[in-house]
């Protein structure tokens, strides 16, 4: 073979090759044109039966029919919310292991330093509802408002206990706010995998305080086991809106705005990502869902993306002035 024909044979192999690359479709385009073929799991560190986990099987049904697959959850809950997110973090990012989360994936990394994450290694999907907590009291408790409260604990806080959820430190961080800011000797945090169990526990005055939703609650309020004190979040309880909050109580730092959102790996392909937005977006957006929100103690959080991931950051910011302020030892 001449020089020249070996020349040309390099050439035509070489514009083949080309044409190879430019024609076949690229990972992501062909995942996305597929997608979704498979159940979709949203893994999330709610637990079974709580507000927040009733909300996302409310959505993940709604979701399921919108993008045509099963959509089920997964309860993964313990670890300070890390054993939910190890699981998403350690699934392929292809769109069918989502994060559904809370508050706690900003605020964990602040206090695990070794958590293994950032924010940036997920992308959000959709904001879904948020919740406003209420402080409940069980009956032992001789208060019955926030001054009342301020001022018994101040006095016997070393005798109660106040629960926590264990699957973000969220519910802990508001926790010694309240006993900070009363003052007098704290009283004891105890911590729980579930709502349901933590209210069980305040029926029974094995602790005497717990923040949570009006739904878990509120349905025992008739029996008079339990007591209402006040909203521990910046806006009024649409349920109980004679309560009030502790800002116009006159405590300005003690709330916590607690919501839910849809994230996904990072790495997942755009397409993807799009199409997951565009049929949750449909979602939240649909009448029938915000009615269904009712009875998991959830309302509709109207919030952009870009506003959610401002919110996102104003939240970690938030948790470490509050940490240094009231030198709370967390671990």
């Amino acid at each position: 073979m001449s020089l020249f024909q070996q020349r040309l044979l390099s050439a035509l192999v070489s514009t083949f090759a080309t044409l190879v690359v430019v024609t076949m479709p690229t990972p992501a385009l062909s995942q996305a044109n597929n997608y979704p073929n498979k159940t979709i799991t949203l893994i999330t560190p709610f637990g079974a039966g709580s507000p927040f986990d009733l909300l996302g099987r409310v959505f993940a049904e709604r979701l399921s029919k919108n993008l045509k697959t099963s959509v089920v959850i997964e309860n993964a809950t313990g670890g300070q919310a890390m054993v939910a997110t190890k699981k998403v973090l350690n699934a392929p990012a292809d769109g069918y292991t989502l994060f559904y989360t809370s508050n706690g994936l900003a605020t964990t990394p602040i206090v695990i330093k070794d958590a293994g994450y950032t924010l940036d290694d997920f992308t959000p999907i959709a904001p879904l509802g948020q919740a406003p907590y209420i402080l409940f009291a069980s009956a032992s408790v001789k208060a019955t408002d926030i001054p009342s409260l301020m001022k018994e604990l101040k006095e016997r806080g070393k005798s109660m206990n106040h629960g926590v959820l264990g699957t973000s430190h969220l519910g802990l961080i508001l926790a010694k706010k309240i006993s900070a800011t009363a003052g007098g000797d704290p009283y004891q945090e105890i911590s729980y995998r579930a709502s349901p169990e933590m209210i069980r526990a305040l029926l029974a005055d094995d602790i005497q305080l717990m923040a949570t939703t009006y739904s878990i609650a509120g349905p025992h309020l008739k029996d008079g086991k339990i007591k209402a004190i006040g909203v521990v979040a910046r806006e009024k309880s649409v349920r109980m809106p004679e309560l009030k909050t502790f800002i116009e109580a006159g405590y300005p730092d003690l709330y916590t705005d607690v919501w839910a959102a849809l994230y996904t790996k990072a790495q997942t392909p755009k397409e993807i990502v799009q199409i997951l937005r565009k049929a949750s977006a449909e979602v939240v957006a649909e009448p029938s869902f915000q009615e269904a929100m009712k009875p998991t103690g959830s309302e509709a959080w109207n919030m952009t993306l870009e506003n959610m991931q401002a919110a996102f950051a104003d939240e970690g910011k938030s948790f470490a002035q509050a940490i240094e302020k009231f030198n709370l030892k967390l671990n």
